[in-house]
C-alpha cells in the first residue's frame, strides 16, 4: 500500500495524522547510490575495492487516471494549487446556439472561461431545459461566444435569451503560472502489514507525470519522484489511518473528446502527453544522503495518431504551425460524470510519419508542448492547464 502526505515544509517530515492512500498498477520506492570501483593497478589481477557514493531515492507510480486521487501530485508538479475556474452568474443575456453560448452582454472571457475547459449550464427552461447539468467541453472561446459540445454526445437545444442562466466550469484548475510558483515536499511511505515492514521516504519532489490514451482502454497516469533520503525501516506503519482514495470512476478513449486547434476531432486513435519538472538530487561532500535538489524548467511533450484523411497534420509539421490541443475524458457516459481535461494552448508538431499496410493508414504525430505566448485569451500562458471535475 503506497501513502502519500504533503510536508509543511522541506526537512519536516509529514504529520503522522495525515496522507492518502494512492492506487496503483504497481508503485516502487528505492534508495539508490552510484557506484565506484578502484582503477587501481593490482599485481593480483583482481578488483581491489567498491564504494558508494551518496544515497537518493526514487519513486515510481504506475496507475490508472481518476478524478480526485492525484490532484496533490499534479499541483505539486504544475507548482500552483488547483483554483476554481470560469463562472458567468446567473444573467438573461445568454442564448443557446447549435454551436454553444452565445452573449449580448458580459464577456466569457474576462470571467475566466478558457478553450479546453468543461462547464456545466443551469437555468434554462423548456423547451431547452436538457441543456442543463451536462458535461459541455469548449473548443473556443471569444468574449461573446463560448464554442463546444456535449461530452454526452447530445446536441445543444437551440434557445433565446430570456432565461436567468448561469455557466460554471467543474471543480478546478492548474496550470503553471508566470510567478509565484509553488514548491510542494511529500513523504510517501511503503506499507506491507503481512510481512511487518514499512519503508517512509522524506523530502521527494514530483518530478515527471505520464499520462496516455487509447480508444480501447484505460486511460493510464504515471508519476516519477524524486527524493533526498529514506527513514528507518519500521514495524508498524508511520502513517496509522490514511484517508482512502476517492471512489471515483476510470477513464477511457470511448468516453472523450480531443480538439486541435479549436476544431474536434473524432479521428484520433491514440495519445499521450508527459510532462517533466527536471528534478535533479545533486551529491555533496561530507553526507552519506543528498542534502540539495533542485528543479528545472516544466517541459511538455507527447505523441497523438490520427487517421490519415487529408494532409492536414503534414501541413501543420513542415510549415510548424503552432496550434492549440486539448483533450477531455469523463468517467462514463453519464452528463455530469467525472470529468479531467487538458489544455495546451501551443504545440508544436515536431514528427509526422505515415505507417502503412492493408488497413487505415495512421499519421503519428510527436510534439512539443510549449508556453502559450499569444494574445488570445481563450490560452492561459502556460504550457498545460488540468481541469478535475471532483476538486
Amino acid at each position: 500500500m503506497i501513502v502519500i502526505s504533503k510536508q509543511s515544509a522541506e526537512g519536516s517530515k509529514a504529520a503522522a495524522g495525515g496522507g492518502q492512500i494512492y492506487p496503483r498498477v504497481t508503485a516502487t520506492f528505492d534508495t539508490e547510490a552510484d557506484k565506484y570501483a578502484s582503477a587501481e593497478i593490482d599485481a593480483s589481477q583482481q578488483q581491489g575495492d567498491t564504494r558508494l557514493g551518496n544515497f537518493r531515492t526514487t519513486g515510481a507510480i504506475k496507475a490508472e487516471a481518476a478524478c480526485g486521487t492525484y490532484a496533490p501530485l499534479m499541483a505539486a508538479l504544475l507548482r500552483r494549487d488547483f483554483t476554481a475556474g470560469g463562472v458567468a452568474a446567473a444573467q438573461t443575456t445568454i442564448a443557446a446556439a447549435a454551436s454553444g453560448l452565445t452573449r449580448s452582454a458580459g464577456s466569457w472571457l474576462a470571467e475566466g472561461f478558457r478553450a479546453g475547459s468543461v462547464v456545466r449550464i443551469t437555468g434554462m427552461t423548456a423547451p431547452a431545459a436538457a441543456n442543463n447539468a451536462k458535461n459541455f467541453f469548449v473548443t473556443s472561446v471569444t468574449a461573446t461566444n463560448l464554442n463546444g459540445q456535449f461530452m454526452d454526445g447530445s446536441a445543444m437545444i437551440v434557445k433565446a435569451a430570456g432565461d436567468s442562466v448561469g455557466v460554471a466550469a467543474v471543480g478546478k484548475r492548474s496550470f503553471t503560472p508566470l510567478s509565484g510558483h509553488t514548491t510542494d515536499w511529500f513523504t510517501a511511505e511503503v506499507q506491507d502489514p503481512k510481512i511487518g515492514v514499512h519503508r517512509s521516504f522524506v523530502d521527494q519532489l514530483v518530478s515527471k507525470m505520464d499520462i496516455a490514451v487509447q480508444p480501447n482502454g484505460i486511460t493510464s497516469l504515471d508519476f516519477t519522484l524524486m527524493g533526498k533520503a529514506e527513514g528507518p525501516t519500521t514495524a508498524v506503519p508511520y502513517f496509522p489511518t490514511p484517508l482512502a482514495a476517492p471512489g471515483t470512476g476510470k477513464f477511457s478513449g470511448a468516453t472523450a473528446m480531443l480538439s486541435v486547434n479549436g476544431i474536434p476531432s473524432q479521428i484520433c486513435t491514440g495519445m499521450s502527453v508527459s510532462l517533466d519538472g527536471q528534478v535533479k538530487v545533486d551529491p555533496v561532500i561530507g553526507s552519506k544522503y543528498a542534502t540539495a535538489a533542485s528543479r528545472g524548467k516544466v517541459m511538455g511533450s507527447g505523441q497523438f495518431t490520427v487517421l490519415l484523411q487529408d494532409a492536414t497534420y503534414l501541413d501543420y509539421f513542415k510549415s510548424e504551425t503552432e496550434i492549440p490541443l486539448a483533450y477531455a475524458m469523463a468517467s462514463g457516459t453519464a452528463p455530469t460524470a467525472d470529468v479531467l481535461a487538458l489544455a495546451m494552448g501551443r504545440i508544436k508538431i515536431t514528427s509526422a510519419k505515415i505507417d502503412d499496410g492493408e488497413k487505415n493508414k495512421i499519421v503519428t504525430c510527436a510534439f512539443d508542448v510549449l508556453r502559450y505566448k499569444g494574445a488570445d485569451a481563450q490560452h492561459e500562458a502556460t504550457t498545460l492547464s488540468i481541469q478535475d471535475s471532483a476538486l
